[in-house]
């Protein structure tokens, strides 16, 4: 009788194992594809473009790894040329890539024998491609796993929102290798070491609370080593969030339990923290440096052009987690009695949400501790034929932004195809021109880690807050009406190139960093719009790819004559 009676709780059990794995599947092949949802804005005519100018700065770096295996790249000579910067970037991520490539050497040599398709002599720049969704479906699978073990329930709400969220995938897109897809992985592990962690102390005490999860024990010396790599890991690939979310963790920590944060148990993963921080020195060196004169003195203005460090617009919010953002801090306080580890997640979830509104940056890291914190708000609704159709409809907003996305109408698919126009000779005009003839380059600063890629030469602009002082120096070349200033900026950097795109964007720009309104006569103006009034040191250059395939002009490239610069 007993057996009959068990065999059905048995089967239930089966069904509800293969339904859990077969949710985390399903959200695991969701957040893949949801990252690559901009493949057509990959892949363009044979070739592979990336998302922004940081991330070809980005793969300049992994091809300097990839062609002297076990160099660490610390000084960047192709930006801010010619003194170049000493980069605060970090070699986990560059190494990632690198190591990603021979696998996909792999794959293509036993899919693709014949070597037809185009991508076999390009495995580098796709591993660049796809080390961020890779990680953002690592990202998922941690989750799915850390749910399941402790049986979180409404664990499936996180898995979706972690999957389909726009921030999350944003940052974790295609063709964006960028270190804040690595960090995104490893704050998500953090923070799940973290709840561990607090579900363990509570175990210690007799606190714990019952009705988020079901497990009976916490290994807490193994999730205290997991954590403690997390964090270190998180350190090493960047000081900046990852310092000030741990300083918040070990406070709160401090306050609400610093006995267990101070228990022989956690030794372990102090020990490992501080190996990988140990390591991290002696391959990267100290990674704090002063900022120069010209770096403080103009931050604060350049700051104003980066989208990432603008602040936040409320409507983003409904976008990034859908109308239930709204009730998220009154759920967690309404849950605070039943879970002693909610107030920490609202403090944490709180905090985030003002660093976001200060800097939208943010918005990541904000998104992982809003998934983490979703299945205790829903808890709080109790009977899941309440808290599911209320989660689905507030996904709207969601929804609707990714219909935007996938389904652009008319004006969005032209701005598309220009774009694409666009890039496509850009690539043609910099390798045929720079890349053939040599020479460092001046260009807008958001063009120049792409030229610097394509065409393998130096530029004077660039996309980090180090290459400050050529940026400035493009600035003052494109708002500049006098032909004697230009040159001298010309010959002070060795500049054999000068690109000029449309003066909109580039005199825009250049008058916010310098506090300086823009002349009708600006040398970005005349260079685009009037090259036979461009000065006499400036030849316009008419050989291969000047005009793209429709016979259009979006770029003008011109070649500094220094025998005609003037003393």
């Amino acid at each position: 009788m007993l057996m009959d009676r068990a065999l059905p709780l048995t089967k239930f059990g089966a069904v509800k194992t293969a339904l859990r794995i077969g949710w985390i599947l399903l959200c695991l092949a969701l957040a893949f594809s949801a990252r690559c949802w901009n493949v057509r804005d990959v892949f363009i005519q044979g070739h592979i473009y990336f998302v922004d100018g940081d991330c070809y700065s980005r793969m300049t770096r992994v091809r300097m790894v990839a062609e002297h295996p076990g160099t660490v790249v610390h000084h960047h000579d192709f930006e801010n040329w010619p003194e170049g910067v000493n980069s605060h970037t970090t070699a986990p991520f560059d190494y990632l890539i690198v190591g990603l490539k021979p696998v996909l050497d792999a794959f293509f040599r036993w899919w693709d024998p014949m070597r037809q398709t185009v991508l076999h002599d390009q495995t580098l720049d796709l591993a660049g491609a796809l080390v961020s969704p890779l990680l953002g479906a690592a990202g998922v699978l941690f989750l799915g796993w850390w749910l399941a073990r402790f049986r979180v329930r409404f664990g499936a709400a996180t898995l979706l929102i972690y999957a389909i969220s726009p921030i999350l995938m944003h940052g974790t897109l295609l063709g964006r290798p960028d270190h804040q897809s690595l960090l995104m992985l490893t704050i998500t592990v953090a923070f799940g070491a973290e709840l561990a962690l607090a579900q363990g102390a509570g175990e210690m005490t007799g606190t714990d609370a019952k009705d988020g999860t079901n497990e009976k024990s916490v290994n807490v010396r193994a999730w205290g080593i997991v954590g403690g790599l997390a964090w270190a890991l998180s350190l090493w690939v960047s000081l900046y969030e990852p310092l000030i979310l741990l300083a918040l963790v070990l406070l709160l920590w401090v306050l609400l339990d610093r006995r267990a944060l101070c228990s022989r148990q956690r030794l372990p993963g102090v020990y490992a923290f501080l190996a990988v921080i140990v390591v991290s020195l002696l391959i990267e060196g100290w990674p704090v440096s002063v900022p120069n004169a010209e770096v403080r003195e103009y931050f604060p203005k350049w700051e104003l052009t980066i989208g990432e460090l603008s602040h936040l617009q409320l409507p983003l919010l409904f976008s990034w987690f859908g109308w239930c953002a709204l009730a998220a801090p009154v759920l967690l306080l309404l849950m605070w009695r039943a879970d002693r580890r909610v107030g920490a997640m609202l403090v944490v979830l709180l905090t985030l949400f003002l660093l976001t509104w200060w800097q939208v940056r943010w918005g990541y890291f904000l998104a992982i501790a809003y998934a983490w914190t979703l299945p205790w708000q829903l808890q709080v609704l109790r009977r899941a034929w309440v808290a599911v159709p209320l989660f689905i409809v507030g996904l709207w907003p969601v929804l609707k932004d990714w219909d935007g996305r996938l389904f652009p109408n008319e004006i969005g698919q032209e701005q598309q195809s220009v774009q694409h126009g666009e890039m496509v000779g850009l690539r043609n005009l910099v390798t045929s021109a720079i890349g053939s003839r040599g020479g460092p380059f001046l260009a807008s600063w958001w063009l120049s880690p792409s030229i610097a890629y394509w065409s393998r030469q130096p530029g004077v602009g660039g996309t980090s807050h180090e290459s400050l002082p050529g940026i400035v120096d493009s600035a003052r070349f494109f708002l500049s009406t006098d032909p004697k200033s230009a040159a001298a900026i010309l010959r002070k950097r060795g500049v054999h190139w000068v690109l000029a795109d449309d003066p909109g964007r580039a005199l825009s720009t250049s008058s916010v960093l310098l506090g300086v309104a823009p002349s009708e006569n600006a040398l970005a103006v005349t260079l685009f719009d009037k090259p036979e009034e461009a000065p006499d040191f400036l030849h316009e250059w008419k050989g291969i790819g000047a005009l793209n395939e429709e016979g259009l002009r979006f770029y003008r490239l011109y070649e500094v004559d220094n025998a005609k610069l003037p003393p």
